[in-house]
């Protein structure tokens, strides 16, 4: 389909979305820029219903997205999305409605022995044995008109998501494991998905681990105050101050302005109205009782035998993904398996992710049972074959390991 319909009036948009309502089932996909914003501007929504694909141009005429953010909403209408966290964002944003009953066709394929997290053109190969042409990844959105390449590239985007969809659906059911992606899939209804709280996200920016307590405070309100001045500007963060000048002001936490004129790389020290709002905002972080301040990230040297263990459950944890056909970066790495012991060992008394829901049900409890005593790893058919087996009493489940 390389002249697809491309609306750019309300009555065919409206139209499209009672198509999609009266079907029950669409994919979608969308292009946005967000080079020098806050937050991305809306460029281009791709619509697939069953064969058809349709293009929304919300640049060339301005159009209320309203009825189509409303059927992304809704839970009676299956939402098909590739790597969709962003383009949901998009509806939660927009709309202030998360979307519901949302079908990631990258997540699903985690279960269904293809891998995560997987390209859309290399699924769409793997699922469908066609080849994409994925060549504007790059290119300027905004612009019109759209030119030849990148009306086909946006067709590509969202053509083949129905089909995968009916495929990995039905592979997915067949193995029961439905409720698995249902899981999964329900993250994205929580607002939170999309904005997890600031103190939540600490230690996702580089050096905040080196912060003491009162840092750490310091910095979760820094944070929230550059949020502030770049959404009401409508500017990205970065062109405030970048994440690492911003965890070193929380190190150093300055007193005056005078302090903040030696900082490399800050070039907004000569602003008076930043510098004055920046030290006013340091100050009263710094009143923060110290009850309230979040634990410092301590460095844990794992002993010999705790870092044995972790390979050993590493290494059971590929092997039945592997022989299961569920994606070990899907289940989790390293840092979750490092959780499982600490509960198991009695450090820590918060459930440990791979405890919960359909990883306790798939690895978690096995794993457990693995460092209680309860099951044996026995290594056969070396080097042919070779099985991991995990034994339990009379019961043997044997594990193909990856040779």
């Amino acid at each position: 389909m390389e002249h697809p319909q491309i609306i750019t009036d309300q009555h065919s948009l409206n139209a499209l979305c009672d198509t999609c309502r009266v079907a029950g089932v669409f994919a979608f996909d969308t292009e946005f820029i967000r080079d020098d914003t806050f937050d991305a501007i809306l460029c281009l929504v791709q619509v697939a219903v069953g064969r058809d694909v349709v293009l929304v141009d919300p640049v060339s005429s301005p159009l209320d997205l309203a009825p189509f953010w409303a059927l992304v909403s809704d839970p009676n209408i299956r939402t098909i999305v590739h790597a969709g966290k962003e383009d949901c964002d998009l509806c939660c944003r927009l709309t202030r409605q998360p979307p519901r009953n949302l079908f990631d066709v990258q997540i699903a394929a985690g279960f269904a022995g293809f891998g995560y997290p997987l390209s859309l053109a290399r699924l769409v190969e793997l699922v469908t044995r066609q080849r994409l042409a994925k060549a504007q990844t790059l290119t300027d959105w905004s612009r019109r008109p759209l030119t030849p390449q990148q009306v086909h590239y946006a067709i590509e985007d969202v053509a083949y998501l129905p089909a995968i969809y009916e495929k990995l659906s039905g592979w997915i059911a067949k193995r029961g494991r439905a409720d698995w992606i249902a899981e999964e899939m329900a993250r994205f209804e929580s607002p939170l998905f999309y904005r997890p709280p600031t103190e939540d996200r600490l230690f996702k920016i580089k050096g905040a681990k080196r912060l003491d307590g009162l840092g750490l405070v310091v910095l979760a309100r820094l944070v929230e105050w550059r949020e502030r001045w770049a959404r009401e500007r409508n500017r990205p963060v970065r062109a405030l101050i970048r994440d690492d000048i911003l965890v070193e002001i929380a190190r150093r936490r300055p007193k005056q302005a005078s302090d903040l004129e030696v900082l490399r790389g800050f070039p907004q020290a000569k602003n008076a109205k930043v510098v004055s709002d920046l030290i006013d905002v340091i100050a009263q972080a710094e009143r923060t009782p110290r009850s309230e301040w979040p634990d410092a990230h301590e460095p844990r040297e794992d002993t010999p035998m705790v870092k044995a263990t972790l390979d050993v459950l590493s290494a059971v944890t590929r092997a039945i993904c592997f022989e299961e056909d569920v994606s070990n970066d899907l289940v989790g790495g390293p840092q979750r398996l490092r959780e499982l012991i600490d509960f198991d060992r009695g450090l820590t008394s918060e459930e440990p992710v791979l405890l919960k829901g359909w990883r306790g049900e798939f690895i978690g409890r096995r794993l457990i049972d693995l460092l209680e005593g309860r099951s044996e790893l026995h290594l056969s058919g070396w080097p042919e074959r070779p099985k991991l087996e995990v034994r339990r009493g009379s019961k043997k489940s044997e594990v193909r390991s990856q040779k």
